[in-house]
């Protein structure tokens, strides 16, 4: 699927940073199945082109994204809680991914780029889990962030309740689940679960910025191999993400990142790893 044809994405690529925008800002970029199908296009349109370097995932409007859209889950009432899964192409999984990065929503862990959330606004439900399954999260000041699903009779959906305890720890974590919290942007720093915020004004900006450090700055080889690390080396033992991480280490001290970075350090200037772009000159 291209990126053209999307009706619920935006999708595009700014001084090396894909920019993946939920687009149903009259529904408050609320959830279907559509748009889950073309966000992991984005994500892959993203993760195989050599000149992005990193992924923001933001919404259009005044919300990041509310949950899974009210007429669906009226319907899947009315239905006695069944659905019709939507039939539609998907692209592959990395090649590499393990079978736990191998499902739509634990899919942004297995890619060889960093993806982050810019919450812009009200995050709830399938926002959640979407945020949840990005890297690192940004958020605007005075967002309301939630999981909402206790409160709709609801387990932690796809995973959350296995992930959302490695970002914000055990206790917060069971907190935020069980007592269905509806967290400021401050409350959800303070928990861990939203790394820096910024006021509305500003937000995107900020963020674009925030996330283009990464992509310019940071190496994509070293990149790609920390992804593994915090995601996949991290789940085995210590011994083996050890003996793994020398391996690594003498295969990229090999590579022309190494020697960029080196140069950098020594002319004192940050390291570009990138091309420059007619935005970042």
């Amino acid at each position: 699927m291209n990126p053209s044809s999307f009706e619920h994405i935006h999708y595009d690529v700014v001084d090396h940073v894909a920019v993946v925008s939920l687009a149903r800002p009259d529904r408050r970029n609320a959830w279907t199945g559509s748009m889950a199908a073309e966000y992991r296009w984005a994500l892959h349109h993203a993760d195989t082109d050599p000149l992005v370097g990193a992924v923001l995932v933001t919404g259009q409007g005044s919300s990041f994204c509310v949950g899974a859209d009210a007429q669906i889950l009226t319907a899947m009432d009315g239905e006695g809680g069944t659905y019709q899964r939507a039939k539609v192409e998907l692209p592959p999984y990395p090649q590499n991914a393990p079978a736990s990065l191998r499902h739509n929503h634990t899919y942004p862990l297995g890619l060889s780029v960093p993806v982050v959330a810019a919450i812009n606004g009200a995050c709830a439900g399938a926002g959640f889990v979407l945020a949840c399954f990005a890297d690192i999260r940004l958020a605007v000041d005075g967002a309301k962030i939630t999981p909402s699903f206790a409160g709709l009779g609801l387990p932690a959906e796809y995973g959350i309740g296995w992930m959302l305890p490695r970002i914000v720890g055990l206790q917060n974590a069971a907190e935020i689940l069980m007592t269905n919290a509806v967290m400021t942007t401050a409350e959800a720093i303070e928990a861990g679960f939203v790394r820096r915020s910024w006021p509305e004004d500003v937000f995107r900006e900020e963020a674009l910025a925030y996330v283009r450090r990464i992509a310019l700055h940071s190496s994509p080889g070293a990149l790609s191999v920390i992804k593994r690390q915090l995601h996949v080396d991290a789940e085995g033992d210590l011994h083996e993400a050890y003996k793994r991480s020398v391996l690594d280490m003498d295969r990229l001290v090999t590579e022309p990142d190494f020697s960029e970075g080196l140069r950098a350090m020594r002319q004192k200037r940050l390291p570009v790893f990138l091309p420059p772009t007619s935005e970042s000159k």
